[in-house]
């Protein structure tokens, strides 16, 4: 019998029919006993001991540290194409790359959907960001709206891809390619995104930007990379960043830089090697759990997967899933998915919800500059979306198996009693 059909037996009683068992939320025993799941960034001795390597080293700094010198060869040599320099965070990569093509033109072409750290470094390099909506079955940017909007003004594309899902996005590409338009990717959740993943090919891009965050499949702390195969791009990271300093050690007052000092943290990039080795088993865990649970719950009324989770490519970061209201009873709206989201958490599973407006509402230089309701899709997915956060390992198919079960259990009490179950829920 497989992990699906276990789950049945577990939630339905003996004459077939769903049992009625009390949400958590209302005081029932939650399915997910408390501290059964191991948080991200999952930390073990030997991350311990590779923080230990730097104090024994008695260097805690320098872009030229050995250990951040083998990092970004060894992210290279994963990759399998590109050159990579380490910087001080993602959103630092973001801003290099910006700052590196602002002569091309003044706008920035990017998804409304997005995170503050990605869109900031727009405006911190001069640029106007314009916006358009996404694609509902990419949770990503909009290609042929991007495309829509490309003109001998626009310096680059910011291709997000938000949720650790690869957003391809070829014709977007090529569109910006036609009117030399850099195209610059946020990978900082999409770590596989390095890698050969357009048929066997890697993607159409000028830069990456990625990030070591703890956060991240890095889980490593405040670091980032510029990842290109420009060499002058590679150049541009000491000439805009390095103080007081060169590459080879030697102290330095270079006359082009602009003082950024975006640079790695040595005892961040000493985890981040450790990773690295390790990365290729993570990504399988994490797509082998998001796969098994989607498998569990995808019978469920009005549930949907951002993206399909089956692509043995994606990074999965976290599982997102997005609901429809009104398959549930509801009306639109953030209700119903508040609801599920509350019960879910009661129950122990580990939901969250993430991003609850546009970009430019977080952004408070540009926030009145558009308006919400001009992107229907990233208003739809803001009120319907969130995420299963820890899929990663030691977290296995056990785990996956109590995640579904809570989902059937807030389902069955949907399915049983409709919206009016979330009344005492959603106002407590």
């Amino acid at each position: 019998m497989n992990g699906f059909g276990a789950l049945r037996l577990k939630t339905r009683n003996a004459t077939g029919a769903f049992s009625v068992e009390k949400l958590a939320v209302f005081g029932g025993r939650p399915v997910v006993p408390q501290g059964r799941v191991t948080p991200w960034p999952a930390a073990q001795n030997k991350h311990l001991d590779a923080l230990r390597g730097v104090v024994d080293g008695g260097r805690y700094h320098r872009v030229h540290h050995p250990i951040v010198s083998d990092l970004e060869q060894n992210l290279a040599r994963w990759a399998g194409k590109w050159q990579v320099r380490a910087v001080g965070s993602g959103t630092a990569a973001i801003h290099i790359e910006l700052d590196y093509v602002k002569e091309r033109g003044e706008q920035v072409v990017t998804a409304a959907l997005n995170w503050p750290g990605a869109v900031g470094p727009i405006t911190i390099s001069g640029l106007q960001p314009v916006f358009v909506d996404v694609d509902m079955d990419l949770a990503g940017i909009d290609q042929w709206a991007a495309a829509e909007r490309f003109n001998p003004n626009v310096a680059a594309v910011l291709v997000t891809h938000l949720f650790g899902n690869n957003v391809l996005v070829p014709d977007g590409r090529s569109a910006a390619r036609a009117q030399g338009i850099s195209v610059i990717d946020d990978i900082c959740q999409s770590i596989g995104a390095a890698k050969p993943i357009v048929g066997g090919a890697h993607l159409d891009a000028d830069a990456l930007a990625l990030s070591g965050s703890g956060a991240k499949h890095l889980g490593a702390g405040e670091l980032g990379f510029v990842i290109t195969e420009d060499a002058n791009l590679i150049a541009h990271v000491d000439r805009v960043s390095l103080s007081s300093s060169s590459r080879s050690g030697a102290r330095i007052f270079s006359p082009y830089s602009q003082g950024y000092n975006y640079r790695p943290n040595v005892f961040s990039s000493s985890i981040a090697k450790l990773r690295v080795t390790e990365m290729d088993t993570q990504l399988q865990i994490r797509r082998d759990n998001s796969k098994l649970l989607w498998e569990m719950i995808s019978e469920l009324v009005g549930i949907f997967p951002l993206f399909n989770p089956s692509d043995c490519d994606h990074s999965m970061l976290n599982f997102p899933l997005r609901i429809e209201p009104a398959a549930l009873g509801f009306a639109p709206g953030p209700t119903a998915r508040d609801f599920v989201v509350k019960s879910l958490q009661a129950e122990g599973v580990p939901i969250c919800v993430w991003l609850t407006k546009p970009v430019f509402e977080y952004l408070p230089d540009i926030c009145d500059n558009w308006k919400a309701a001009d992107f229907p899709n990233t208003m739809k997915l803001l009120d319907t979306m969130f995420c299963v956060s820890e899929i990663a390992p030691p977290n296995d198919g056990e785990f996956m198996e109590l995640y579904a079960e809570a989902f059937h259990k807030v389902w069955n009490a949907l399915h049983k009693q409709g919206p009016k179950v979330a009344a005492g829920a959603t106002s407590g």
